[in-house]
């Protein structure tokens, strides 16, 4: 009871400290583009590279038309960067930032939503591109885009509480980190980014059970396609909620060694 309590206050004090972790999140993406003439531009500038450069090669591949394949491929990039560098940056965490526990005594949670809110701002800056090619191809603003904020709540509380069960467990088993890095690398080839799920019956298929296509197209959907994925919707909803519950009964046990592995 003691150790659930501990995490509870561990949680809510990150909720009561949120100007900490934003700082630390504003700093870390300033640090990462220190005395660059485009700053944190250039998440956005990166990606639009990218985008540009595969985008014609690719839509003549998946035989469909270039603007519906690089609005395609532009948000399917931004939600998986936010979630893949969610999920491997927080494996590694709380030994990187062992000097902010010891010295500052800053909580773990405060740290997780440090990663959380870092990697929103560089989502904020690559979805400018998306503006960009919105204006650029004529795409009119509809009524479905205003689930947005909600999709991003979602695929947001779903990356954290992988973020905090990876933090936890690869803290104290240093490898896993690095084989969560290859596997995320392997996923990204198997999740309808570069390709298009309904380009076969079988692509379908594999999308279908795939987790972080749902992730992505709850986002994605309404503003490429102008249409809300209910399934996947429904798919994300029911991960949360077990996600969740195996997280949190994983933090509550383990924090109070998370100290001693350090």
């Amino acid at each position: 009871m003691n150790a659930t309590k501990k995490a509870v206050d561990d949680i809510l004090r990150a909720v009561r400290e949120n100007r900490i972790w934003m700082a630390l999140g504003w700093n870390d993406v300033k640090g990462r583009y220190h005395r660059s003439k485009l700053g944190a531009l250039w998440a956005n500038v990166s990606l639009m590279i990218l985008v540009c450069a595969l985008g014609p090669v690719y839509s003549r591949i998946m035989s469909v038309n270039l603007d519906v394949y690089l609005i395609h491929l532009l948000l399917g990039f931004v939600i998986w960067n936010y979630v893949s560098s969610i999920i491997s940056e927080c494996g590694r965490e709380f030994i990187t930032s062992t000097a902010y526990l010891v010295s500052f005594q800053l909580g773990y949670f405060t740290l997780i939503m440090r990663v959380v809110w870092r990697n929103f701002i560089v989502l904020s800056y690559q979805m400018l591109g998306f503006v960009l090619l919105a204006i650029i191809f004529g795409k009119i603003p509809q009524i479905v885009w205003l689930s947005i904020p909600f999709a991003l709540l979602l695929i947001t509380l779903n990356a954290t509480w992988m973020g905090l069960l990876l933090a936890v467990l690869a803290t104290r088993y240093r490898d896993l980190d690095e084989l969560m890095n290859n596997i995320i690398r392997l996923v990204f080839f198997v999740t309808p980014i570069m390709w298009m799920a309904d380009y076969s019956e079988e692509l379908r298929f594999i999308a279908n059970i795939n987790p972080f296509f749902h992730l992505i197209e709850i986002f994605r959907m309404p503003l490429a396609n102008s249409s809300l994925p209910i399934d996947s919707w429904r798919f994300m909803a029911i991960m949360c909620l077990i996600g969740w519950l195996i997280a949190l009964p994983v933090f509550i046990r383990y924090r109070s060694r998370i100290a001693f592995w350090l």
